[in-house]
């Protein structure tokens, strides 16, 4: 034997280890990628978990087929009682109601919907040093439009989805998303698909419930007698709301006031989230009484946006009851029919939902 066969022995395992243990890493790797690719990059519809919607499809959990439940079944559930508004809200709002469709730039009235806008911008005489100063360089100024809501019906508020699909890896330009669904009033939504939410949180629109998973963020839940309260993750019952008559439901947040409807400090959420930034939010004044807030940001010398505590306070100023944070950052934004009335830093920024505002059928 050559006394440097031993040597080149060693040297060809050491090889074949070394490059075993690298095809490992490849694969691994490429596991890993294709997993995050397919889970939160590439599109593909999810079904529904369940809807008691009356004569809508429910989901058999055996099967995965549709069934329908009938009225009776819903009675069982206590939703006869929970879903019917004890007041005609187009009495009780009718002077904010036009008999016929007025439309302007800041403003939209018809039978049943009224859309007001107020646009503020001012001077805040504070300069934002969070992300470690990085947000200085905005200045200290801030815009935003309030969009003052009065509704009918439930149904002249519903939720929708990009390329009207619900899953993962769904996006569009709310222009695109208000244009096609001809809504009067839109804004977007919570990014429903975000994975900071543990198990991404229950997911109710327009009564269908497409996910009832845990959640480390309050809920905010809209129902079908038009009142909207928000559920810290150790309140929420998927089931029950259902029973109660949940319309839709968000999760993101957080609730922007306290149980009295007075500004907080006490934010259930991450660092990041309280700093300042674009937003959106949903306010409650009354069941058939909304707001939508968008807050411009990030544009020196024009809106640097708002922290947590500035928009609780704005709030609590307007007179809510509640109030909650939905996406924000990019994907802020708000239409009036077709129009943009913002001024969203990123014009080319697809959103995956919206809130939208629509005339009674």
């Amino acid at each position: 034997m050559s006394k440097h066969s031993f040597p080149i022995r060693q040297a060809d395992h050491l090889f074949t280890v070394t490059l075993a243990l690298l095809l490992d890493v490849a694969l691994a790797g490429g596991l890993v990628l294709g997993s995050y690719v397919y889970n939160y990059k590439m599109p593909h519809k999810m079904q529904p978990v369940l809807t008691f919607q009356e004569n809508a499809p429910l989901l058999n959990q055996e099967s995965g087929t549709p069934k329908v439940a009938t009225p009776i079944q819903q009675a069982s559930m206590g939703l006869s009682t929970a879903i019917i508004p004890t007041v005609s809200w187009a009495e009780k709002f009718g002077d904010h109601f036009s008999d016929t469709i007025v439309s302007t730039d800041t403003s939209y009235k018809s039978p049943s919907v009224s859309v007001e806008l107020t646009q503020v911008s001012y001077d805040s005489g504070k300069l934002d040093y969070s992300s470690n100063g990085k947000h200085k360089k905005y200045g200290s100024k801030i815009a935003y439009t309030l969009a003052d809501i009065y509704i009918s019906d439930i149904s002249c508020l519903q939720t929708g989805f990009a390329k009207d699909s619900y899953g993962i890896g769904f996006s569009e330009l709310l222009p695109s998303m208000s244009k096609r669904m001809q809504s009067v009033l839109a804004v977007n939504g919570d990014s429903y698909s975000n994975n900071h939410h543990q198990n991404n949180g229950t997911i109710i629109r327009n009564g269908t419930v497409y996910r009832a998973q845990a959640s480390t963020e309050e809920t905010c839940v809209l129902f079908r007698d038009g009142t909207m309260k928000i559920y810290s993750p150790e309140q929420l019952d998927a089931q029950q709301l259902v029973r109660d008559g949940a319309w839709q439901s968000w999760v993101f947040g957080p609730s922007l006031l306290d149980a009295n409807g007075k500004a907080t400090t006490n934010f259930n959420t991450w660092d990041y989230i309280r700093e300042g930034h674009p937003r959106t939010a949903i306010g409650y004044y009354e069941p058939g009484h909304y707001c939508l807030l968008i807050v411009d940001g990030r544009t020196k010398d024009y809106s640097r946006g708002m922290t947590l505590e500035e928009m609780s306070q704005l709030f609590a100023s307007l007179g809510c009851k509640a109030a909650y944070n939905l996406d924000g950052g990019h994907s802020s934004s708000m239409t009036l029919e077709t129009t943009v009335v913002t001024r969203p830093y990123n014009k080319n920024k697809e959103v995956s939902d919206g809130i939208f505002i629509f005339n009674a059928a």
